[in-house]
């Protein structure tokens, strides 16, 4: 059971509704918005970083992997049974999506992710952010330019892990239940 109330759209403000009209999903917005919408300027900001990373130059692949990888690494279940989905629709296997949440070594990595070595080192840099934080090295840093993204990118892979963190540690707060299929354990 969810711990927050689940507002009423009624309450939200006008901005706060125009919002989130992107993300009705049959016409109705998910219960986990309107707790969130406890803290409208939360809920306006969370809503503003999901509607800038659809303006990323990030493939959807990109933001689902990180996405994905991070709900792994904070064991929350809510966001793995949404981004498990999600990753699927936009183009990554049921092996990858395994490959990406186990922490595969970057050679089983970039194996199971059929080559695509970008996608691999930007798995492999979120995995450190989260498992070893600090600073990258400037060696690291290198890599990332060499397999091609932009600063751009580099701030936009920031964003993706910044905002699905703030969701997983609501989600912790929240007792968040998903009413879609679990992921499937490791």
């Amino acid at each position: 059971m969810t711990r927050l109330t689940t507002l009423s759209e009624s309450t939200l403000s006008d901005s706060s509704l125009t919002a989130a009209e992107a993300y009705r999903l049959q016409g109705k917005l998910a219960p986990v918005y309107l707790q969130i919408a406890n803290s409208e300027h939360a809920f306006n900001a969370y809503l503003g970083m999901e509607t800038a990373l659809k303006k990323s130059t990030l493939s959807l692949r990109e933001i689902e992997a990180i996405k994905l990888l991070v709900s792994e690494l904070n064991r929350c279940d809510y966001c793995l049974s949404v981004h498990q989905l999600k990753a699927g629709a936009a183009g990554l296997s049921d092996a990858q999506k395994l490959a990406v949440r186990r922490g595969d070594s970057r050679t089983a990595l970039l194996e199971n992710l059929e080559g695509d070595t970008r996608l691999t080192t930007i798995v492999c840099v979120v995995r450190q952010f989260f498992t070893l934080p600090g600073a990258l090295t400037d060696e690291q840093f290198a890599e990332l330019k060499s397999v091609g993204l932009s600063d751009a990118e580099l701030v936009d892979i920031a964003l993706v892990a910044a905002t699905i963190f703030f969701t997983n540690i609501f989600n912790h707060l929240n007792n968040t239940q998903s009413t879609l299929k679990p992921a499937p354990a490791l």
